[in-house]
């Protein structure tokens, strides 16, 4: 699974929008976004200018509590994949600590360092560089094409490796993180 936030500001418990894409076996078979309700309707003007939410467009949406009940299942398939992985980690920890949800536990990986091992020679490796190298289409900063881009990145770092999943790609460049361990991100292997 892929997933991708947007923030309504600096405060990582801000998010306004979440975008998942769930793959198997090597395909992306189902592709979501919601628009959040974050704790305050205090909304950095840059942000909305990146992302295009505001806060009239969220103001009657749920809550990220009200939304965790449809989102939660999501994270069962217990491998999540995400471009700076470390961003969305954040904003998940953070938000689901605000309303006191218990973390989920799962493992994670971050496309920038799978891109910056299978694409070493690219300018640089933010999403919209590496998607379109890869000839992506990305309407950048839109939660759910952020999510399928991030899913499809990690499609193409795989068969460029010769590997048959995202777990034996991290296994190859040990790049591979815990989310929820003892309440904590934990690291293993490479720090993103």
């Amino acid at each position: 699974m892929a997933i991708d936030f947007e923030t309504a500001n600096f405060e990582p418990d801000s998010a306004c929008s979440i975008g998942i894409v769930v793959v198997q076996n090597g395909r992306i078979v189902k592709s979501k976004s919601w628009l959040i309700r974050p704790p305050t309707l205090n909304f950095y003007p840059p942000f909305i200018e990146l992302h295009g939410i505001t806060p009239q467009a969220v103001a009657s949406c749920p809550d990220f509590s009200e939304l965790w009940p449809e989102i939660k299942p999501y994270f069962d398939i217990k491998r999540v994949v995400a471009h700076n992985a470390n961003f969305d980690m954040r904003v998940l920890q953070a938000t689901l600590n605000r309303y006191r949800l218990p973390l989920p536990v799962f493992d994670y990986f971050c496309t920038v360092v799978i891109s910056r091992w299978v694409w070493p020679n690219l300018p640089n490796h933010k999403l919209n560089t590496v998607a379109n190298y890869l000839g992506l289409p990305l309407k950048h900063h839109d939660a759910q094409a952020d999510a399928f881009a991030c899913a499809a990145i990690a499609i193409r770092a795989c068969k460029e490796a010769g590997v048959k999943d995202l777990a034996e790609l991290a296994a190859k460049i040990k790049c591979r993180q815990t989310f929820g361990a003892a309440g904590n991100t934990e690291c293993i292997g490479l720090a993103f």
